[in-house]
């Protein structure tokens, strides 16, 4: 264990396959495009089937899919494949629910032109320009998401037009289901975010402020309140923590869930008093102690660790300091070509780089991003073993953490911190829907569930690296081959 002396770091801040009885992941777009028909009955047969619940896999299991829903699961005796249905052959493979990633941010882009509060180049990339791009085209990040074997996200803040991407994407194959919180009440918001027209923050200086943020949410048609509590200045901390707690009390007596990012442990502690019931980020700070595990079980609280999205921001601005672009982790070529291009284009925004970034700063990156996922991979795995909820989470859309292919290293990470493979499946599927309030709906393949699931080449239980060898991914009853999905080296 390490020693509990306080940690700091140089963290910046914090389509379609057609289903006719063959599912070759090799055909050529042409051939890939379906009608989106629902009227038909689909098989998926001979596949282990890992349903998301923990249990154990079943081997050579059907699952019959009639619409947008599964009607049955389970081993072909117990599910008998209907004289209409539409064989589709899946021996020798893997099938899990669509992953579920808990932190997204649909009005970020993955790189420096959608956080000028971090680089400014405003004068290239135009704020609001950006923003209006990404209100006009949210299809590239389902489509990245899709891609990816994600099936569906929380958007836990951002832009008010995004609180209406839930409901266009509900019951549309073509897009991933979306739970979205709308802008962040926060006391420590940054001016260059809000523009006459996006307001990214709400503030919250005081009690009443705060209170008023949350019924303008609630008015917006936000159904959860996201709050961006950064460690306050010591003589503000009583304020803040005050108008904190009235964030809490308003959020409960409208019914609206509090999502909290507080990444240093006392702030994370003052949430969790607050009634938060998830947590989207580690304790970047400081060791977890005792308290705050007993806090996190006692109060059933929700964890979503971001473990990547840190040294990604490092990553990020050392390859602009050194004018080296990374490489996108991206095994699919699920990322558009737009992006890729933006974060191969480091020389655009060099000139913009603080002082204190220097190519000796960018240097040192490698190991201190190690350093802190090794300090997360301790803390997590301690909550695991405490027995705490889980649930996969990336922050997609902040500079090198990318809409869709992100998750990848999350959960590899996760992995190695030392929990089983098979748990962190069900903290990718089931955890998440349990975040989202849907699981009712989604993130367990079980009777009378939208058939969001994912087929795999190998087996995601025994390591899940193997996860990049995705194959096709079914949402609402539709299937797609990964082939359709992804983007050619032409696009």
């Amino acid at each position: 264990m390490m020693s509990c002396k306080k940690r700091r770091y140089i963290f910046l801040a914090p389509l379609i396959v057609s289903i006719l009885g063959c599912t070759d992941a090799n055909r050529s777009p042409e051939d890939t495009q379906t009608t989106g028909d629902h009227s038909r009955i689909i098989a998926l047969v001979g596949a282990t089937i890992l349903d998301g619940t923990g249990g154990p896999s079943l081997s050579d299991g059907s699952i019959i899919i009639e619409r947008d829903r599964i009607a049955c699961i389970g081993s072909s005796v117990v599910c008998p494949v209907p004289e209409q249905a539409e064989i589709i052959d899946v021996v020798g493979k893997w099938i899990t629910p669509g992953l579920i990633d808990t932190h997204v941010h649909f009005s970020q882009t993955g790189w420096y032109d959608g956080r000028p509060d971090i680089l400014n180049a405003t004068d290239v990339f135009p704020y609001e320009e950006v923003t209006d791009d990404l209100k006009s085209n949210p299809d590239r990040w389902h489509r990245s998401y899709l891609c990816s074997g994600i099936t569906a996200v929380y958007d836990v803040g951002g832009h008010q037009w995004t609180l209406a991407l839930g409901e266009q994407a509900e019951d549309d194959p073509n897009m991933v289901h979306v739970r979205a919180a709308g802008p962040l009440v926060s006391h420590a918001g940054r001016e260059i975010l809000n523009t006459d027209e996006y307001s990214t923050f709400l503030p919250m200086s005081d009690t009443q402020e705060a209170r008023d943020s949350v019924r303008k949410l609630k008015e917006w048609g936000s159904t959860a309140v996201k709050v961006w509590y950064l460690r306050p200045s010591e003589e503000r901390q009583s304020t803040l923590d005050d108008a904190m707690m009235a964030v809490g009390d308003e959020a409960r007596a409208l019914g609206m869930p509090l999502i909290v990012h507080a990444t240093s442990l006392r702030e994370a502690k003052v949430a969790i008093r607050a009634g938060a019931e998830l947590l989207v980020h580690s304790v970047f700070d400081d060791e977890i102690d005792d308290e705050f595990v007993q806090m996190v079980v006692e109060n059933g609280v929700i964890y979503s660790p971001t473990i990547h999205v840190g040294p990604n921001w490092q990553r990020a601005i050392a390859s602009v300091a050194l004018n080296s672009p990374n490489i996108a982790d991206d095994p699919n070529n699920c990322v558009d070509p737009g992006t890729r291009q933006k974060i191969a284009d480091v020389a655009a925004f060099a000139s913009y780089l603080p002082e204190r970034i220097t190519k000796d700063w960018a240097q040192k990156v490698p190991a201190a991003s190690a350093e802190q996922i090794g300090y997360l991979k301790t803390d997590l795995f301690r909550l695991y073993e405490a027995g705490v909820i889980i649930a996969t989470a990336t922050d997609a859309g902040n500079p090198l953490t990318l809409h869709g292919p992100s998750i990848y290293a999350e959960m590899e990470t996760m992995q190695d911190a030392g929990i089983p493979a098979a748990d962190v499946i069900v903290m990718s599927t089931q955890n998440g829907a349990k975040a989202m309030n849907r699981l009712d709906d989604f993130g367990t393949l079980e009777r009378g569930k939208i058939a969001n699931l994912i087929v795999l080449a190998s087996d995601p239980s025994a390591d899940v690296a193997n996860f990049r060898r995705i194959e096709q991914v079914m949402r609402a009853g539709v299937l797609r081959s990964i082939s359709y999905l992804s983007y050619g080296a032409s696009e």
